[in-house]
């Protein structure tokens, strides 16, 4: 029977504040990104370097000697080769899968040298997030970008998880930008790593290929060696400190593509890195071995190598140019081999333009959005409703799953540091997730400080028995920048988990690789340096008991350590356990009814799951289900002793027409009285009658293809299709609701300060369109339901709802000059008491003016008491201006005789 027993919760989780050790990454990260610009700027170091063939170096950080560290991408039929279209749906697995579901949405991430084009038809602004929007576009990123999930608009050029969403960011700041992105993210994808070893340079002058080369090996740390090859530096650390602190994480590194880089022939002079400076001095070839650099050698990532197939799996190898392992402790990298040769994907230059690039990137791309699908259908496994929390596979769970079932030309064999442990076969990482056989197990547990994990296995025989323990180990200790450091064999394994298999006759060892002699095949013994660990019995016996044990070495840090165990071939359960659906025949469906689905066996000692197209439908554990929706449904049924029976399916299809009603959506009667018309379209047959319905009940008489309605209401088309009463999407007729267009401010007459503005405010509907006018001319680009107005005019609003035209009432603005708030230029006008209490006092000496009104405005212009007259009075113009009505506050007083206005400033207290 199948085991499944999850250790921790698995949904990564946001948490509500930054853990100490989150804080302190991306406080040093910030820092030494911040020292790095400071360095760069004292020493004249450009950021970055371009060279011909499409390479770029770029200023990423300074390593403990001074040197400056440059970055580059590693460039160079994938779905096909790793078996993952077997996940598309129309193959003998029973799934449909592409990385859409919502449970996905935002897990997916690739750190990458610039900017996606994010409107490129294989991929499209919704489906791409881009985080650093300043990045120049890339076509490294966007051919990433459509080889991990590019939606098949060309079919050569479909992604492996061609329905996900993607969030993209630049490569300068990734670790902080991981440390942040991590608990939310399942897939990461990086392929890029620091410039090391021999680099040839096609830019430099002449036309001797030979004098082109240069070293970019740090000459103060080894006189032969590039150290980076190998070395497990304190970024490496960082990103396995990540990874235990984000257990769901899996982050894929590309393992370089170095061994093609090999230098000029002997005694040819070279330069020192960019430098113009030559030598002859004898380098290392990276021709072989050992040409793994930096990040890819850290524990807990996936590095994957480029994978050559040219005649079957027989024929597998890595690439020319793919690295190859061990780390200089070690351990096995590349862990994992994806297709890079020849992929053909999107690229930045146009929305309809493509290239074809090899290369480890390629590769990386491959393996993670294929990885991708794997989680998203360990999550549709798990799923007990649509609004329960997701569950998903540990990074430990998925990075072993993926190394459990690849693909070798001679499994027995075990891995290598050429190409690890083989090519990712996503197709058989599925049939283990799904375990129809039950020969499968998928076991995720924690060992206790001193504990010793047991399990009893029985083997089917006659095939593998194959047991992968995997574990995201804590960070360990950098290797000092020092030459003392360089190929150093310090084991960098911090918890030493050890799996063993015993029967009743011997002990059974994993694979272990010897890394003093690297073309060695790997034999039998205890690894001490990886953390995955696999034994490998071609061909057990039938029915052959074995002992599952899992210890530990010394202290383990940190306390419990997680861990995961996958096993395959385990002996099939003997059930002759069968189901039947009835009914058992293919059903189709009226549009509305519903079909009872019937277990033949019921009883309360089974457990029912019923499933749609392969997929568990939520929440239907019972005998019985009913169902109105089409697809294809199957019942399994497990037994109190685990053994399962699925039912054939059963097809419920729903009859349908395509019955339409011409206009669609909302339909406005206005107010001229003309009828709207309605036509029938898609009718079955050329003679079908169909019944014209309002409110959902017959229009009596309404039986021709055409309507013409004056009336309101819900409108549909019905038609009896073979005993079903088909009935197409309603149409909508209303009134118009333009006759009568309401503003606001509700003032005919609106008085502005220089300089101020106010809002016209019309009706907001989805159904309207707007057009603004100023003295009955259309003002340019005023297409909204709101205007904003700072000149005199008479202002009107056009609203037009489909073929209904409505107008507001007139707002008309006039702006008016200011003076200061508590004196008057013009000594003839007097106001007092300012402030005022409950009225003021006006008194306007001018012996000129015959007559003089008063206006009271509020700040924003709004006319707020009536128009006030001053009466003559001993040979000047005098009136009383009551303030009760008023609010406190500040407000205009603009006074206007023959000549003009004047406006003063006054607060009512």
């Amino acid at each position: 029977m199948p085991i499944l027993l999850p250790f921790v919760s698995a949904q990564p989780r946001t948490p509500t504040q930054p853990p100490a050790w989150q804080t302190d990454l991306i406080r040093q990260y910030t820092a030494r990104q911040q020292r790095t610009a400071r360095l760069a700027k004292q020493h004249g170091w450009p950021l970055t370097k371009r060279y011909s063939g499409q390479q770029l170096f770029r200023l990423q950080d300074v390593d403990a000697t001074g040197w400056p560290v440059y970055y580059r991408l590693h460039n160079a039929e994938a779905a096909s080769a790793t078996h993952t279209t077997a996940l598309y749906g129309g193959s003998s697995l029973p799934v449909t899968l592409s990385g859409n579901s919502a449970r996905m949405a935002g897990r997916l991430g690739l750190w990458d040298g610039g900017r996606v084009l994010d409107t490129h038809q294989e991929l499209g602004p919704v489906r791409i997030q881009q985080n650093n929007n300043a990045a120049p576009l890339s076509d490294h990123a966007t051919h990433l970008a459509g080889t991990l999930i590019g939606k098949g608009a060309d079919s050569r050029a479909r992604g492996m998880a061609y329905g996900a969403q993607l969030t993209v960011w630049d490569y300068t700041n990734d670790l902080s930008e991981l440390t942040t992105a991590a608990p939310r993210l399942l897939l990461s994808n990086h392929a890029y790593g620091p410039v090391v070893g021999w680099v040839y340079n096609p830019s430099r002058p002449g036309t001797d290929p030979n004098l082109k080369w240069e070293w970019w090996g740090n000459t103060a740390i080894s006189a032969t060696d590039d150290y980076l090859f190998g070395f497990y530096t304190a970024k490496a650390r960082d990103l396995d400190r990540l990874a235990y602190n984000n257990p769901f994480l899996l982050m894929v590194r590309s393992a370089d593509n170095k061994r093609v880089d090999t230098g000029p022939p002997a005694g040819t002079p070279y330069f020192l890195r960019d430098s113009n400076n030559q030598s002859t001095l004898p380098r290392k070839r990276n021709d072989a071995y050992d040409v793994i650099p930096a990040e890819a050698t850290a524990k807990n990532v996936l590095t994957v190598g480029a994978a050559d197939i040219t005649q079957g799996i027989q024929q597998l190898a890595t690439t020319d140019f793919s690295g190859w392992g061990p780390t200089d402790d070690g351990r096995i990298k590349p862990d994992l081999m994806g297709l890079g040769t020849s992929i053909y994907s999107s690229m930045s230059g146009g929305n309809s333009t493509y290239g074809t690039f090899s290369g480890t990137s390629m590769a990386s791309a491959n393996v993670t959005g294929s990885l991708f699908l794997l989680q998203e259908l360990y999550a549709q496994q798990r799923a007990t409703s649509a609004s329960a929390p997701s569950q998903f596979m540990r990074s430990a769970t998925l990075r072993g799953l993926a190394l459990h079932t690849a693909t070798r030309p001679n499994p027995a064999a075990g891995p290598n540091y050429r190409m690890g442990w083989g090519l990712l076969n996503t197709e058989a990482a599925a049939r283990v997730l799904l375990n129809d056989d039950l020969a499968h197990m998928v076991l995720e547990q924690s060992l206790a400080p001193g504990q010793l994990f047991s399990r009893r296995l029985v083997a089917q025989g006659n095939e593998p028995l194959i047991v992968t323990l995997c574990w995201t180990d804590p960070e360990g200790v950098a290797s000092p920048v020092a030459p003392a450091s360089v190929n150093s064999p310090t084991p960098k394994l911090v918890n030493d988990l050890d799996l063993r298999l015993t029967d009743s006759q011997a002990t059974l060892f994993p694979f272990v690789l010897d890394p003093a002699n690297p073309a060695a095949p790997a034999t039998r013994g205890d690894n001490s340096r990886d953390n995955v660990e696999q034994i490998y019995i071609s061909n057990p016996i039938p029915g052959q008991a074995y002992t599952l044990q899992i210890a530990h070495k010394a202290k383990l840090t940190y306390g419990n350590q997680p861990f995961t165990v996958i096993v395959s071939g385990l002996r099939r359960a003997s059930c002759g356990l069968t189901v039947q659906i009835s009914p058992k025949r293919d059903t189709i469906l009226c549009p509305g009814s519903t079909l009872s689905l019937q277990s033949s066996l019921e009883s309360d000692s089974y457990q029912y799951q019923w499933l749609l197209n392969g997929v568990n439908i939520a929440s239907a554990e019972t005998a019985r289900y009913t169902t109105s929706q089409p697809g294809s449904y199957a019942l399994r049924v497990t037994d109190q002793v685990g053994c399962v029976a699925t039912s054939a399916p059963v097809s419920v299809s729903v009859r349908t027409a395509d019955v339409q009603i011409s206009p669609t959506g909302e339909q406005w009667l206005c107010t001229d009285g003309k009828p709207i018309q309605l036509k029938a379209s898609g009718l079955p047959t050329a003679t079908a009658r169909p019944t014209w319905l309002r409110d959902g009940e017959v229009i009596t008489g309404a039986v021709s293809p055409s309507f013409s309605t004056t009336q309101s209401g819900s409108y549909q088309l019905q038609v009896d299709l073979f005993g079903c009463d088909i009935r197409s999407e309603p149409t909508l007729v209303r009134q118009t609701t333009v006759n009568s267009i309401a503003l606001t401010p509700s003032e005919t007459q609106l008085f502005l300060p220089l300089g101020a503005a106010v809002t016209l405010r019309a009706p907001v509907d989805t159904s309207y369109r707007y057009q603004w006018y100023r003295d009955s001319t259309a003002l340019t680009n005023a297409t909204r339901a709101q205007l904003s107005v700072s000149e005199s005019g008479t202002y009107a609003v056009q609203v037009t709802q489909k073929n209904c035209v409505g107008w507001s009432s007139d707002r008309t603005v006039e702006v008016v000059v200011l003076t200061a708030t508590s004196t008057t230029a013009d000594p003839q006008l007097r106001y007092f008491p300012n402030p005022a209490h409950t009225a003021l006092s006006v008194q306007y000496a001018n012996p000129i003016a015959r007559q003089a009104v008063i206006r009271v405005f509020d700040s924003g212009g709004r006319q707020v008491l009536p128009l006030q007259p001053l009466s003559r009075i001993n040979g000047g113009l005098e009136g009383t201006i009551p303030l009760t009505d008023l609010p406190p506050g500040s407000y205009l007083l603009q006074l206007t005789d023959e000549r003009g206005s004047q406006t003063v400033r006054f607060v009512r207290q």
